[in-house]
This record gives structure tokens, C-alpha cells and sequence, in this order.
């Protein structure tokens, strides 16, 4: 016998919107509140292959439009590139002031470059920038080289780590971005794989932002419409074609931070436009609450064959949600078992999952896990558990 408990409403953590308070002055009655205004529309993205809204410390979608539709990423490939050279220094493989050589493939690279050139100094550290600023292919085949020791091998380095982050839609074929036939993403993988640069490299902002940079006594301008304006960080703009303008953009406001991908725009001013208008309704229609505190106490399971015969259910880590502003309605919370379990249950084993709704719709599922551990309860515990149960 199993039974399962789970908490209908989330405790009331700052969302003040679930309370009100009136104080009635001299016995005049209070006047009635006003109702909350609706929900902000969703922007109208139109003339785009995909686009994609996502929030970075809830890991919350806000937005998709055909979010999961297999394109040419173009140059958002390097942020792929980014990343794996960010995770060689952070483990002492390269270091930022290190000077590399520059290859011959580098120099007669395609495209977009930084103008580097066998027999002149580039370090690591402009190597990213000409990479995330200029956009330079040149940048990206000799970050390449000098991480894995060669094209090929750091292209296998980038569908390992995508494959780690769950890129179930992406595969890469070089570091630039330069058109292949088995090259493909989606706009939900980009901006997962732009959530998880910047949690884990967040100084890559600070390169990605920047409006210009010079090397070579050549200055370029960055070819993200968007940078330079206020709370905007960068992040990559890839060009497909003449109309096929992709644009990937961080920007952070009031201790927020979202991602707003657009693939496959008519024009570079069309990609930063929509752009624009994804990040306007993501923190005006949007607003951020932490919900549950860690080790917060979400539901229960019992079974009469389990020592102890309950189970409570916890969460690892503080929970924080995006909801609409001045949405109807009210945000629940569900706690759904994990099929199958199995003893014994281990403190802090994952159990479960706990879903966060706002008017019926989920807005995301986050892993919960056991207070406490389980065993198979003996034959004397079993039996006073039935005799109780019946009492």
C-alpha cells in the first residue's frame, strides 16, 4: 500500500499577489482594489525561421516559436568555440596571456576575421575577443588548434560537450560556423548552450559587449545590432546568407538575466529588432520569485513496507519561478513520484519531480529528492503498519 501526498499550493514567499490588506480610517469603508491588469502579450515575431525567449536563473522558456526546428546556426556555432576555449583555461590548459601560432589554414580563412597572421603575436585572450567581437573564422581555426591540436579534434571535443548538455538537436562540423551539410541546431539548443556559457564562464560577457575592437591596428565594429545599449552583454551573430541574419543576445536588469535567440531574420537590423522585443517582454510580462527555499518540504510518500513508513520530500536547492505579471490566477505546485522505486532510498536520492503551474500551464519541472533514508521495513513493523492502517 502506497500513498502519495502532494501540496496543491506553493507557500506564500513574497508573492504578494495571493494577499491583499485593507485598513478601514474612521469607519469609511476601503475602496475596492482595482483587478490586476491582464498579462503582457507576446511580442508578434514574424519574418523569422525561430525564435527562442529564455529565462537563465530559472532555466524557464518564455517564449518559442518553433523553437525546435533544425537550422544553419551559422556563427553561433562559436559559441560552442567560446566555451570549450573558456573551459581550457579554467583548467590550466591555456592561459590568457599565452601566445599561439597562427596556421596557414588561419590566415586564408573564409569570411569574417580578426586579420591574425603566421609571424605576428596573438594571445589567448585576443583570440576570444576577435572570436566574440569581430566574429573572426581566422580566431575560431586557430582556438581550435591550439585547445585540441586540430580541427578535426576539437570538432569531436564539441559534440561530446553538446551531447553533455543535452544539444539533443545540434551537431557541429567546424568551429566557425562556415556552411556544411551535417552542421545543424536549433534556436532552443543555442540558447541553452548560451545559458550554460554564461552560468559557467560569466565573464564572457564582458568580451561579448563590447561595441569595437582593435588588433593589427584594425578596429571592428561588433556585428550584434544590440551592442552597446544599456543591460546588454552580447553574445554571437551569425550570417547564413543575406537574409538569413542569426543573432544570439544576453541581457541582464534588476538581478535578472535572459536569452533571447533569433534564427534565420531577413536583415541584421530585423534579427536585433526582434531580439529587442523578445528581452522588453521577458522583463516587463515577466517576473522572477523564489518559491520554495532549499531543503523546503514538498510532499510525501508512504508505503507500509517502507522503515520509516513515510517518506518526506525535500528540495536540493532554493527554487525560483518566472510568472506573468498581473496574470489571473493562482501558481501551484505538484509533486510526482519517480516510477518504480526501489529500495533502499538514499538521503538526498532524486524521487521525484516537482511541477510548477501557473493557471494549469506548466512553467518547469525540478528534480526533488529524500529527506531522509528508506530500507525494507521488518516483518514486525510491516504487520503493526497494516494492523494501524486498518484501525
Amino acid at each position: 500500500m502506497c500513498r502519495t501526498t502532494m501540496k496543491p499550493s506553493l507557500p506564500a514567499l513574497g508573492l504578494a499577489t495571493l494577499f491583499s490588506t485593507q485598513i478601514a480610517l474612521g469607519g469609511v469603508p476601503p475602496l475596492p482594489s482595482p483587478p490586476p491588469p491582464p498579462p503582457m502579450p507576446a511580442p508578434q515575431i514574424s519574418g523569422v525561421q525561430a525564435a527562442v525567449l529564455l529565462d537563465v536563473q530559472t532555466d524557464q522558456v518564455l517564449m518559442d516559436e518553433h523553437g525546435n526546428r533544425p537550422l544553419n546556426p551559422s556563427g553561433l556555432v562559436k559559441l560552442m568555440t567560446a566555451y570549450l576555449l573558456l573551459q581550457a583555461e579554467h583548467q590550466g590548459l591555456v592561459r590568457p596571456d599565452q601566445n599561439v601560432q597562427v596556421s596557414d589554414r588561419a590566415w586564408h580563412a573564409q569570411g569574417s576575421r580578426m586579420f591574425i597572421q603566421p609571424g605576428l603575436p596573438v594571445t589567448v585572450a585576443q583570440l576570444e575577443r576577435g572570436l566574440l567581437i569581430d566574429g573572426g573564422n581566422d580566431a575560431a581555426i586557430v582556438i581550435a588548434q591550439t585547445v585540441a591540436g586540430s580541427v578535426s579534434g576539437f570538432v569531436d571535443l564539441m559534440n561530446r560537450d553538446a551531447a553533455e548538455m543535452g544539444l539533443k538537436h545540434t551537431h557541429f562540423a567546424n568551429p566557425d560556423g562556415l556552411p556544411a551539410p551535417d552542421q545543424r541546431s536549433t534556436a532552443l539548443d543555442v540558447a541553452r548552450l548560451a545559458r550554460i556559457l554564461i552560468e559557467n564562464h560569466p565573464s564572457v560577457l564582458q568580451v561579448a559587449g563590447q561595441p569595437k575592437y582593435t588588433y593589427n591596428h584594425i578596429t571592428q565594429y561588433n556585428y550584434n545590432p544590440l551592442a552597446g545599449e544599456k543591460g546588454i552583454n552580447g553574445l554571437g551573430v551569425g550570417l547564413a546568407s543575406s537574409k538569413h541574419w542569426d543573432l544570439a543576445v544576453s541581457a541582464s536588469r534588476d538581478g535578472r538575466s535572459l536569452v533571447a535567440v533569433v534564427l534565420g531574420a531577413a536583415s541584421r537590423s530585423s534579427a536585433g529588432a526582434d531580439a529587442s522585443a523578445l528581452l522588453h517582454y521577458g522583463f516587463h510580462g515577466w517576473q522572477q520569485h523564489t518559491v520554495y527555499a532549499a531543503g523546503a518540504r514538498v510532499g510525501e510518500i508512504r508505503h507500509l513496507s517502507w522503515s520509516p513508513e513515510t517518506l518526506a520530500v525535500t528540495t536540493p536547492k532554493a527554487i525560483e519561478v518566472a510568472v506573468p505579471r498581473g496574470g489571473m490566477g493562482k501558481l501551484s505546485s505538484q509533486f510526482v513520484p519517480a516510477p518504480g522505486l526501489a529500495l533502499p532510498i538514499r538521503a538526498r536520492e532524486v524521487v521525484g519531480q516537482l511541477e510548477l503551474r501557473w493557471q494549469g500551464r506548466l512553467l518547469k519541472s525540478v528534480p526533488v529528492q529524500a529527506a531522509q533514508s528508506v530500507h525494507p521495513a521488518g516483518l514486525v513493523t510491516r504487520l503493526w503498519h497494516r494492523v494501524r492502517a486498518w484501525l
